[in-house]
């Protein structure tokens, strides 16, 4: 069994890792049964320092484990109300196998409770029961989380006073979930490259899909940028095409994570979306279980329209670290979902 780490500064390069020693008390050991490869854990990489991503699973030195979303079962526990054959979702490393300490234990799940995680997002540290309630798992491992982010987007841009939302990478699957979340409550048009152009309008989500080229010719009064991209050309030319029409920018990812950003922009200044805190506020404004059912009920109507997804299953560690160095360089079909398993 492995573990995964990519390598600071050249992320597509990954070394195998070794296995966790003999677990302590209060501790479980996971076997990571599947979990899905995004963009979004490209992200991760990608500001594995300056958001603290790679604290979650530590690595030697000019390394960083990448966290995934995905499955995992109990193997060993020396935890209480952990019982071994038990599975959960979660933020598992890219490997084979996971060391938690389990705490604040329910029928609900738990919080890893370990101390090189101590102050890091709660969104990040709690892992809930497999359950079928929230259908397929393949679906789950590569939508639900970032359905969350999507879902969060959508309920912040929702209530603003604009009637356009102008999103790039419009073929990520966290911009594909607020596009769908949005669709007749505001006008939503996706920026994509030529190459997924025709992949974003067959899906149906967005009322106009443009190349990077065209970013003139979006239409709408009043605009809300929402950059899954993190193209500073494209966020350049966003705010100096659109002019007054543009009235916010928010940053979400770094897909173009190679393009730097740009600083200095004309019209609003770009603000940066960090989920964790939006759903803290949500949960503070609805509930936790106002939160969840609302969450859960947005669920299905993205799911409801998931067909067009094709799931593409890796397995070993040639293949996953394979697909992770496309993935880094952009090679991945937008209509596919990579779910992997080392």
């Amino acid at each position: 069994m492995t573990t995964l780490a990519a390598r600071v500064g050249a992320l597509a390069e990954t070394t195998a890792l070794p296995d966790p020693g003999p677990i302590a008390d209060g501790e479980a050991r996971f076997l990571v049964e599947h979990f899905a490869l995004t963009a979004n854990n490209v992200t991760y990489a990608v500001h594995g320092e300056d958001f603290a991503y790679w604290r979650f699973f530590p690595a030697p030195e000019g390394h960083g484990i990448v966290p995934v979303w995905g499955f995992a079962r109990v193997n060993e526990s020396k935890a209480d109300g952990i019982s071994v054959g038990q599975r959960f979702f979660g933020y598992w490393p890219m490997g084979a196998v996971a060391v938690l300490t389990p705490v604040q234990v329910s029928a609900h799940g738990f919080t890893d409770g370990a101390a090189h995680r101590s102050g890091l997002p709660p969104f990040y540290n709690r892992y809930n029961p497999a359950s079928p309630a929230w259908g397929d798992e393949a679906l789950q491992c590569l939508f639900r989380p970032l359905y969350a982010t999507s879902f969060l987007i959508d309920c912040l841009v929702a209530s603003r006073p604009v009637d356009t939302l102008l999103l790039s990478s419009a073929s990520s699957k966290t911009a594909l979930g607020v596009a769908q979340a949005a669709k007749g409550r505001q006008f939503v048009v996706g920026l994509t490259s030529p190459a997924n152009r025709d992949f974003c309008e067959k899906i149906g989500y967005y009322d106009q899909v443009l190349s990077y080229n065209e970013i003139a010719s979006v239409a709408g009064e009043t605009i809300a940028f929402v950059d899954f991209s993190g193209n500073g050309g494209v966020r350049s030319g966003v705010h100096t095409l659109l002019g007054e029409r543009l009235k916010e920018s928010h940053i979400v990812g770094d897909t173009h994570w190679e393009s730097p950003n740009t600083n200095e922009l004309p019209g609003p200044v770009p603000q940066l979306f960090f989920a964790p805190t939006v759903a803290q506020d949500r949960v503070a404004e609805w509930g936790p279980a106002g939160f969840e059912q609302r969450l859960g009920e947005a669920w299905g109507r993205f799911a409801a329209t998931s067909s067009w997804l094709r799931v593409e299953r890796v397995t070993g560690d040639a293949a996953v670290a394979k697909a992770w160095a496309e993935l880094v360089d952009g090679r991945i079909d937008p209509a596919v979902g990579i779910v992997a398993a080392l």
